[in-house]
C-alpha cells in the first residue's frame, strides 16, 4: 500500500512536472487517487480502529478528496468551496484526535504565530475571502497544535500536521502574496506527505486504545 501510495503521488506530480495541459477532469482524478488509496487503507485497517476513528477518519479524507477535485477544477468560484471542503476535514481530524492529553501552550504560541506572520503577508490581497481563510487557518492551526497533544500523538501524527501547515502556507503564499516557482509540485509533494503521516499515525496509535 505504501508503494502504491507513492506511485500514485509521484504520477500524480509528473503529470503537473511534464503534462500540466490536460483537462482539469482528468487531472482533478489524478490527483484524488493517493487520497482514495488512503481510504482504502482505512477500510482495511477497520479492525485496528475505534469506531468513532474509523468513521471520522473516512470522513476526513472524503471532504479531503472533495477539496481536491474542487480546487483542481478551479476557475476562481471554486476556491472558496475547495476551503470550506478541507475545513471540515480538520474538523473530522481534530474529532479524531480527541480526547487531549497534555495541553501544550508552547506548540500552540508556535502555531499561532507563525499563522499570525502568514495572515500578515496574506492580508492585503485577500478581499472578499478574508473571513473564509481567517477561519481555515484557525482550524489547521488547531489541527496541527493537537497533534501534540492528543492522546493518539506520535511521530507520523506530528510530522503529519506541521507539514500540513507548510503545503497550506505555501498555497496561500502563492496565491496572495508572490509567485513561487514550481509552487504546485512543493504544495503536492507535501500535501501527501501529510495526508500520508496523519493516516499512518492514527492507524498505529489507535490500535493500542481499542
Amino acid at each position: 500500500m505504501n508503494i502504491l501510495f507513492l506511485i500514485l503521488s509521484s504520477v500524480y506530480i509528473a503529470l503537473l512536472l511534464f503534462i500540466p495541459s490536460l483537462t482539469q477532469p482528468i487531472m482533478a482524478l489524478f490527483k484524488t487517487l493517493p487520497i482514495g488509496l488512503l481510504i482504502v487503507m482505512v477500510l482495511k485497517g477497520r479492525n485496528q480502529l475505534q469506531n468513532r476513528t474509523f468513521i471520522t477518519l473516512l470522513f476526513a479524507l472524503s471532504f479531503s478528496a472533495l477539496g481536491d477535485v474542487l480546487l483542481a477544477l478551479d476557475t476562481g468560484q471554486l476556491f472558496i468551496g475547495g476551503l470550506a471542503a478541507f475545513f471540515i476535514s480538520h474538523t473530522f481530524y481534530i474529532i479524531t484526535m480527541l480526547p487531549i492529553k497534555n495541553w501544550r501552550l508552547d506548540v500552540v504560541l508556535l502555531y499561532l504565530f507563525l499563522a499570525i506572520i502568514v495572515f500578515c503577508l496574506f492580508y492585503p490581497n485577500l478581499n472578499d475571502l478574508l473571513i473564509p481563510v481567517l477561519f481555515y487557518m484557525l482550524m489547521l492551526t488547531i489541527m496541527a497544535s493537537l497533534t501534540w497533544m492528543t492522546d493518539k500523538s506520535n511521530g507520523f501524527l506530528v510530522l503529519g500536521g506541521a507539514v500540513f501547515v507548510i503545503s497550506d502556507s505555501i498555497l496561500g503564499l502563492n496565491r496572495f502574496y508572490l509567485e513561487i516557482a514550481h509552487a504546485d509540485i512543493a504544495i503536492m509533494c507535501s500535501y501527501y506527505l501529510a495526508q500520508f503521516c496523519l493516516v499512518t499515525g492514527f492507524l498505529q496509535a489507535t490500535s493500542k486504545h481499542k
